[in-house]
């Protein structure tokens, strides 16, 4: 994918000071090596949406994964059920031995889902479990080939700014970008839809593997 970034109270140019490259640049490897699963006809009533988002998400969970990011990590130090939880965290150390903790949120879902996002950024700030937050997010022209209503980059770098005195946490969006990307066209691979987008517990590892080949090539 090709990405673009969006700096609010200065994450960007905090991940960019050479102490802390190596997280800002994992962070982009990560997210440039995201796939574009392309399926024709994936929606018979609407021909623009080609775009199947659960090979995303699986792509970014074991992605993450492999560098060794925690999976659903409390956005509050409370641990009971329903305790609210991000995606992935992971706490960096430079050669100087100071400590950067990220926390990011990767949201292909509905748009109503970014504010629920900010909201666990803060929590997390608040109770010093986070330094930088990061919000992953398709582009406007990718997400309309997801679904209807799906957060885009665009809208989000217009929101931030009007919430500064709620959101105090440095926080990097970065979006995803595919015009000029070449597709992975996932219907050549596996045509059972149901299998690509992961829709019954029988395909999970069929699905997981197609993933899986997808990373091992890259």
């Amino acid at each position: 994918m090709h990405v673009k970034t969006y700096s609010y109270r200065f994450a960007e140019e905090i991940l960019q000071h050479p102490r802390y490259a190596s997280a800002y640049n994992e962070l982009l490897t990560i997210c440039q090596d995201c796939p574009l699963p392309v399926y024709s006809d994936k929606s018979e009533k609407q021909s623009s949406k080609d775009v199947v988002q659960q090979l995303m998400n699986s792509y970014f969970l074991m992605r993450f994964r492999l560098f060794g990011w925690e999976e659903e990590p409390l956005a509050t130090p409370d641990n009971q059920e329903d305790a609210l939880r991000s995606d992935f965290r992971k706490t960096f150390i430079n050669e100087d031995g100071e400590l950067l903790t990220l926390q990011v949120e990767v949201e292909f879902g509905n748009v109503a889902s970014s504010y629920r996002n900010y909201f666990k950024f803060q929590l997390s700030f608040s109770y010093d479990l986070t330094d930088i937050c990061v919000l992953i997010v398709p582009s406007q022209h990718l997400c309309n080939r997801i679904d209807s209503g799906v957060s885009n980059f665009e809208k989000t770098i217009r929101e931030i700014p009007s919430a500064k005195l709620s959101i105090t946490v440095p926080t990097l969006v970065i979006g995803l970008f595919d015009i000029g990307v070449v597709a992975w066209d996932v219907k050549s691979i596996e045509p059972n839809l149901d299998i690509l987008k992961k829709t019954r517990k029988e395909f999970f590892d069929e699905h997981y593997t197609i993933v899986e080949n997808y990373i091992n090539s890259l």
